[in-house]
């Protein structure tokens, strides 16, 4: 079967699933939680993630047999998330780790050069090796349900770094499945486009799979082409693995659980400023939030993608985007709170 026909008869599905789910007011936004204010007040299907999944089952063959199925545990366990099956966050974690690693181990997946003389070293240990690279999907995979939340900012966050994939890819720089970047790039673009239309949210589901899907993709990429500073990957994930990071010291300093969610995340704080100082309704502030986040790692990328075997210059660029999230965070966050 041609995939956009595949594609097309999926869309129809989805759509007919997601009347039905609205129907039985089942797995739907607006169960309640704080951090939802952000989004539509209508009621969304959460099954961006189902439909990302769904589009992945058009490639199944025995190289990425295993992607697939802890794929679908990752989707299966973000799914009883929004359902509030699994209400504790740290059991999710635990969970999130218990795949992670033994999707790791299985596919025996290991780093060789990182460009770091000490950190290469430690990762002559398969042990370290394999928990060195659990953590940073795991960073990435945590980030990526962090940072979702506006209409766009997830899924047009991993569409841009289709399209840096898609342009190395065409230009002969990088070795891979021109085939599969191609494909990806048009389910993200649906996934996109129903998104903006308020037809999908991606929920927690959704949020871990691209996580965990382009956090495995990228990697691969790094390592079939030893030609690309490792920095350079870094810097493409470098939004959802700071807000890990900086999420975690926030909320420790707030004397928080980390594992909570709350409304003070980068985007929300952009959200809010416009939202209250410019009497925008919801859902502008909502895509204006998202496209100014996104249109700033689209400058990023664009400067990074020219200079993707230089890791001097993709290190200086991993710490300007820390610096410049970090003073933003902090003046949104006065602005925010002054009047308090």
């Amino acid at each position: 079967m041609n995939f956009l026909l595949y594609l097309t008869l999926l869309t129809i599905l989805l759509l007919s699933i997601n009347n039905f789910l609205l129907k039985k007011n089942f797995l739907i936004s607006e169960t309640g939680d704080r951090h939802q204010k952000f989004a539509s007040k209508e009621k969304i299907p959460l099954t961006g993630g189902i439909f990302v999944f769904l589009s992945f089952l058009f490639f199944i063959n025995n190289q990425i047999l295993s992607f697939i199925f802890f794929s679908f545990l990752i989707l299966l366990l973000g799914i009883f998330s929004d359902l509030k099956h699994i209400k504790s966050a740290s059991s999710r974690f635990m969970i999130q780790v218990s795949l992670v690693l033994s999707f790791v181990i299985f596919n025996d997946l290991q780093l060789v050069d990182t460009k770091i003389y000490l950190l290469d070293r430690l990762l002559s240990n398969e042990i370290f090796n394999y928990l060195f690279i659990s953590f940073c999907i795991l960073i990435v995979v945590n980030g990526s349900n962090f940072f979702d939340g506006l209409n766009t900012l997830n899924i047009g966050y991993y569409l841009l770094i289709s399209l840096v994939i898609y342009y190395l890819a065409e230009a002969n720089f990088v070795i891979l499945n021109e085939t599969f970047i191609n494909y990806i790039l048009i389910v993200l673009i649906i996934a996109f486009i129903l998104n903006l239309l308020n037809q999908i949210y991606l929920g927690d589901a959704g949020s871990y799979l691209l996580g965990f899907t382009f956090s495995i993709f990228l990697i691969n990429i790094y390592l079939e082409n030893p030609q690309i500073s490792p920095f350079f990957i870094i810097v493409l994930l470098w939004y959802p693995g700071y807000e890990t990071l900086f999420s975690i010291i926030r909320k420790n300093i707030m004397k928080k659980s980390p594992m909570k969610p709350d409304s003070n995340h980068l985007h929300q704080q952009v959200f809010y400023i416009l939202h209250k100082n410019n009497n925008l309704k919801k859902y502008h502030s909502n895509l204006i939030s998202a496209n100014l986040i996104n249109l700033y790692n689209l400058i990023v990328f664009i400067v990074s993608v020219n200079f993707f075997s230089n890791s001097q210059i993709q290190v200086l660029l991993i710490l300007l985007n820390i610096s410049i999230y970090t003073f933003i965070y902090f003046k949104l966050f006065t602005l925010r709170y002054k009047k308090l």
